[in-house]
């Protein structure tokens, strides 16, 4: 495999990754947001 292919190839498995975690984040972020919203109305 040429070195240019291996390149682009990390560069897309990272910016998936990177996409992947952000998401996760985000998801967990909200849970946790309307889990304390939920305990303090009720």
């Amino acid at each position: 495999m040429p070195l240019s292919q291996i390149g682009s190839y990390l560069h897309t498995y990272i910016k998936v990754t990177y996409q992947c975690q952000r998401i996760k984040c985000g998801l967990t972020h909200t849970h946790i947001s309307e889990s304390y919203v939920m305990k303090y109305v009720s």
